[in-house]
């Protein structure tokens, strides 16, 4: 992340940061409309050209419809309601791929998916300059169909190449400059090609089956007892976010926290294939797991290895890496840069989220099994 994407006061790993400081507002994070400004280069007025672009890309909908919602986003009423809208803004604003991962991660926790044919249509007509209208016409004329595959084994086998990897293909897309390497580009890696991040499919698989048979790691003691898909995701992974829908109680902050927090439900259809694996899900595995490295490890309780770890895990799952200004992974930075405390990393998360949540229940690692 460039240094003009810094969205915070403070970083958790360069200052004395606590969780009172994040509760009580020390730590400021940018809003959407903020980000916007940033990111956008043009001499139009914002509000303005958005207005405008967007109209001609929904040339059905009235102008003050369209006014009105850019509106809100420059309020922070609200976000664009999915990737599609978020890609339009992106053409709107004629930003360069770079800037568009950073627009789309920061709304939707995803930058480009270069495993699904019509992104990376997206990619190459923003790498060239192109509009939405040009990139949308590309994508039905060129029609890459994507059908839904049987999801991968848990952990890759000998034999696998990495060109199943959501990484290299990215790696290689990067040499496309014309639009016949394009379609070559397509052709060539249409068997790849899918809707789901399958490399997050595989580490979300070992690190929750990890949860659900832990192993003493001693051989003169029994093993644990193995866990259901709910008692591992009561256990570890809510940590104290409520499950209710309604969010007209909570903050911004708290709204965007809780946003895709994973329940039984969500994880029995992730590991079905129903659901795509998210990036929220990743980093909360992460935690509940330690990386699912020994916890004793010296080298693992620096915040620089933990982060280090963090990062690849995501970048090879096509997934924006950590930043600090989003509230989220600024919490996990945050319990990760507790330095001298025993606790787990995920319990470290759990206490920082029941104060913000504001619960009186006990910690679910407190609690009796």
């Amino acid at each position: 992340m460039q240094e003009d994407f810094v969205l915070v006061d403070k970083y958790p790993e360069k200052a004395d940061v606590s969780i009172d400081d994040f509760l009580n507002g020390n730590v400021t994070f940018w809003r959407f409309s903020r980000l916007l400004h940033q990111i956008y280069q043009g001499e139009e007025p914002l509000a303005r050209r958005l207005t405008r672009k967007l109209m001609e890309y929904n040339r059905d909908e009235s102008r003050e419809r369209t006014a009105r919602k850019v509106r809100n986003w420059m309020h922070d009423r609200n976000l664009p309601k999915n990737r599609e809208e978020i890609f339009k803004i992106c053409f709107a604003l004629e930003l360069d791929e770079q800037r568009a991962e950073t627009l789309l991660g920061i709304t939707v926790e995803r930058g480009i998916h270069y495993r699904n044919p019509r992104e990376l249509i997206y990619a190459y007509c923003l790498r060239r300059k192109g509009d939405y209208p040009e990139a949308v016409k590309k994508v039905r004329e060129i029609n890459i169909p994507v059908e839904k595959k049987e999801m991968p084994a848990c952990t890759y086998k000998e034999n696998e190449t990495t060109a199943e990897i959501t990484g290299y293909i990215r790696s290689r897309f990067e040499h496309v400059r014309s639009e016949d390497e394009l379609r070559e580009f397509l052709e060539i890696h249409r068997e790849k090609f899918g809707l789901q991040h399958w490399t997050a499919y595989r580490k979300f698989r070992k690190m929750l089956n990890y949860l659900l048979h832990p192993s003493s790691g001693d051989d003169f003691l029994p093993d644990e007892q193995e866990y259901s898909i709910r008692k591992v995701v009561d256990q570890y992974l809510r940590m104290g976010v409520p499950y209710e829908k309604k969010s007209g109680r909570y903050t911004q902050i708290q709204r965007e926290i809780k946003q895709h927090w994973p329940s039984a439900k969500t994880i029995y259809e992730m590991c079905s294939g129903k659901l795509d694996v998210d990036r929220k899900t990743l980093l909360l595995l992460y935690l509940a797991t330690e990386g699912e490295v020994d916890t004793d490890a010296a080298d693992m309780r620096s915040i620089s290895e933990h982060r280090r770890r963090m990062d690849l895990m995501l970048a090879e799952c096509g997934m924006p890496v950590l930043n600090v200004h989003c509230p989220f992974d600024y919490l996990i930075l945050l319990a990760v840069n507790q330095n001298g405390e025993e606790d787990f990393i995920g319990y470290r998360m759990e206490r920082m989220l029941r104060k913000i949540f504001d619960t009186n229940k006990p910690a679910a690692y407190l609690l009796e099994k």
